[in-house]
């Protein structure tokens, strides 16, 4: 199991970010979600200023934490919508913080239609408050959602973002 940099408590963490994502990703179109727009492709999604693309197979810290459950086949929701998956993960430099990668995505996208995800802002603050080393923020936007996570290795200070954009 990847909790071996983040402690024991990670594994709770990692747990309770995943399930984030799967239920982002199988939201259906509703209580409150923005619906209208045109879908976005991942490439079509800013870029946090310094970051640098990675290969998912490269990646030494959100990869071994995400990249099984990014390649999972997607989920099949009823009604038939299904959902697609699409994963970035970049270097950022290790001065970063996640409340300048909130605030920057923040900006960008809600000029673009998007809204960070109410029910899932209390989640993820909580846990984040709970784990410096893995942060996250769910944005949605017609039937998008967007996990923004940053992973920081505790012994190096390197950091890894990933952009995770489900359509459904």
């Amino acid at each position: 199991m990847p909790t071996t940099i983040f402690g024991w408590r990670s594994g709770v963490v990692i747990f309770v970010f995943s399930a984030a994502l799967m239920f982002s990703a199988c939201s259906v179109p509703g209580g409150g979600r923005v619906i209208g727009g045109q879908l976005v492709q991942i490439s079509e999604l800013p870029i946090y200023p310094g970051a640098t693309l990675v290969d998912p197979d490269a990646s030494q810290i959100i990869g071994p934490l995400f990249n099984d459950a990014q390649r999972q086949a997607p989920p099949f929701i009823g009604l038939g919508i299904e959902v697609g998956k699409a994963y970035h993960i970049f270097q950022v430099p290790q001065a970063t913080t996640f409340a300048a990668i909130k605030a920057f995505y923040a900006d960008k996208l809600q000029s673009a239609g998007w809204r960070e995800d109410g029910g899932m802002k209390i989640l993820l603050t909580q846990l984040n408050a709970t784990n410096p080393n893995l942060q996250g923020g769910i944005w949605i936007r017609v039937d998008q959602s967007l996990l923004l996570a940053l992973a920081t290795d505790p012994r190096t200070g390197n950091q890894e973002l990933m952009l995770s954009l489900a359509t459904h």
